[in-house]
């Protein structure tokens, strides 16, 4: 018997807020000690329209001393200094079954920010030098397949309210579009939604319950330790279903008491010259419902 799992994890800032709490005994270059020891604007509460955004938009998608210099933090005590990599080192010990790992998939989920696409970054290149390391910090199998995907950035999130609906469009299509894909794969999927902002990880876990996860997993804000939400056995109103699955008229929606107007503000459909187009991420929910 092996197991393949699946690790969906939302992205916050916490690696930046740990390491300005921490400088004075890390070491930094002087670049980076300018940056994490800034009082005016230290990095984990970085307003979105900053210029520093843009800074860290430019290391994370092209690396450089800073980046290098949080990698190394990281490698020195990464769930000291990651909430998302202490959540995953916590479930991953807490399996009594991990002797069987053959394969886990890693994929970070950043909002959309200069800070959190530098943290996710941060993440996956430590994770991808430093994977034997990881793996025995995690009680995995030596010869246990890690596979670090690249991050997958929530567009709209962190940007203000008037982008906050279209970061849960974009949370709900990626999110469960992946979640079905890897569960087709083979992957017991489990998401980690500690990281980043707390209503989204509210919605988050709806969508991920509908969505078939194995698992969803939160580090506790209290006690530091990790729990288990309960996977609670939700389903889509049938009246919506039934209709839904399949792109109906504007009036078959209106004669069963539905409001397209509402759908397509929920983002469920998209109503274009007249034609209702079921989006994509609410077919490959519905899927999980049979």
């Amino acid at each position: 018997m092996s197991l393949r799992i699946a690790i969906l994890s939302t992205v916050g800032v916490s690696l930046l807020g740990n390491i300005e709490r921490s400088l004075d005994k890390l070491g930094l270059s002087q670049r980076a000690r300018e940056v994490f020891g800034s009082r005016d604007k230290p990095p984990s509460r970085l307003p979105i329209d900053d210029e520093l955004q843009g800074l860290f938009d430019k290391w994370a998608s092209e690396g450089g001393e800073v980046l290098e210099d949080v990698v190394r933090v990281l490698s020195s005590d990464p769930v000291g200094f990651s909430a998302e990599l202490n959540s995953l080192v916590a479930f991953l010990k807490s399996l009594p079954a991990r002797h069987v790992i053959s394969e886990l998939r890693l994929q970070f989920y950043p909002t959309d920010t200069g800070t959190s696409r530098f943290s996710a970054r941060a993440l996956i290149e430590y994770l991808r030098r430093y994977g034997d390391k990881f793996r025995e910090s995690a009680g995995l199998p030596a010869n246990a397949r890690l596979v670090i995907d690249d991050p997958i950035t929530l567009r709209g999130f962190g940007r203000g309210v008037e982008w906050f609906r279209e970061g849960l469009s974009d949370l709900m299509d990626k999110f469960v579009n992946n979640i079905v894909s890897l569960r087709r794969d083979g992957y017991k999927v489990v998401v980690n939604p500690t990281g980043g902002f707390k209503p989204e990880s509210a919605y988050l876990t709806v969508m991920a319950m509908l969505a078939g996860a194995w698992r969803i997993i939160y580090i506790h804000e209290t006690f530091r330790d990790i729990v288990e939400l309960p996977i609670l056995p939700i389903t889509i109103n049938p009246r919506y279903a039934n209709l839904l699955s399949r792109n109906p008229t504007v009036n078959e929606l209106t004669s069963e008491g539905l409001d397209p107007r509402d759908l397509e503000d929920n983002g469920i459909v998209e109503i274009r010259d007249g034609e209702v187009i079921v989006k994509e991420w609410f077919k490959k929910l519905m899927q999980t419902q049979g």
